[in-house]
């Protein structure tokens, strides 16, 4: 096990990079030791994210120059299928983009928009949601494609049921997400807080980028719709799923239960969670029903977008990557109020 973790962070002073740095201010074993960003180089990380008592220098990005054992891509879509191949043969590589999230390039193409570059890789990408994936597979990783904040919570709400050979039909998922899942340097009027507030729509209503990400570990179809919301953080999703007959509420729960009994991030709730709840924590709250009148199952999933969303299961994968406790600097506990 390693004793002392030395990590970069590619792109810190963005919401997701920024949250790492936060997070592992707590870690006992992980030590950062550079911190770039294209804009700011040259330029106190506090001067830039002034909630973080931190006296990191913000630098240009040099592969040559990283001087760690994991990097964290914290880059828009497109940064790591150019860059990742040459970090490799240094670092371990976790990416917060969807660059290597996709098995199918050509859905890749479809859904964002670009050819992938289609690097030479020493090993495949793994999909990094532990719950999920199983660690063995992430702790043998060069790089782990850490999960969109939708698909987390999305498929941490299905899958029970996928697993349990339990869906008859298609599912359809109604999620929201406070106004940090576009990031930090976006600059369209629509998520300024004068535009939000006091106002609630859906977006991509049909193919949105996350579909394929969940549809590939679900393996069929899924109707799936988000919504943006005049909150900063949080993610809620409402999963409705046609569901063969037998089952109840109670039975339901139980399943989800065992499911997740050994997950230390997922939580089983006997009342429909609010965002709130989870926000600044690593955990992911999900709360069973069940509809006779029409057969199907109901599942609310809430987490923190940047956090179990994002960077929080970005450094639970390197936890896993290093042989060390999945929990380890990650909190469980949300805050409030």
């Amino acid at each position: 096990m390693a004793q002392s973790i030395r990590v970069a962070v590619v792109g810190a002073s963005g919401y997701g990079g920024a949250e790492i740095v936060r997070l592992l201010a707590n870690h006992p074993q992980a030590r950062i030791t550079t911190v770039t960003s294209g804009r700011s180089a040259g330029k106190p990380l506090r001067g830039e994210c002034p909630w973080l008592a931190t006296d990191l220098v913000l630098s240009e990005y040099a592969p040559d120059r990283l001087d760690a054992d994991f990097v964290f891509l914290c880059q828009e879509s497109g940064f790591a299928m150019e860059r990742a191949a040459e970090i490799l043969p240094h670092a371990r590589v976790i990416d917060l983009s969807a660059d290597f999230r996709l098995r199918d390039y050509d859905a890749y193409h479809a859904y964002y928009g670009r050819e992938h570059a289609r690097p030479a890789l020493p090993s495949e990408p793994v999909y990094g949601l532990p719950e999920l994936a199983g660690h063995e597979e992430i702790e043998r990783a060069h790089l782990v494609a850490n999960p969109g904040c939708y698909p987390t919570t999305a498929l941490l709400s299905l899958m029970p049921l996928v697993r349990g050979d339990l869906v008859t039909g298609t599912p359809v998922i109604d999620a929201k997400s406070g106004v940090s899942g576009a990031g930090r340097s976006r600059k369209e009027t629509e998520y300024l807080f004068t535009e939000l507030n006091g106002g609630f729509k859906a977006y991509a209503v049909n193919g949105h980028r996350h579909t394929p990400e969940i549809e590939q570990l679900v393996g069929r179809p899924i109707r799936f719709t988000p919504h943006l919301i005049p909150a900063t953080r949080g993610i809620h999703s409402t999963t409705h799923v046609p569901i063969k007959p037998g089952l109840d509420k109670a039975r339901l729960r139980e399943h989800f239960a065992e499911f997740y009994r050994f997950a230390s991030f997922v939580q089983v709730v006997d009342a429909p969670p609010s965002t709130k709840q989870v926000q600044g924590s690593n955990r992911c709250d999900l709360y069973i029903d069940y509809d006779d009148r029409t057969g199907y199952a109901v599942v609310i999933g809430v987490l923190d977008n940047l956090v179990k969303g994002a960077a929080g299961q970005a450094v639970q994968n390197m936890n896993i990557m290093a042989g060390l406790p999945e929990e380890t600097g990650l909190p469980v506990h949300g805050v409030w109020p």
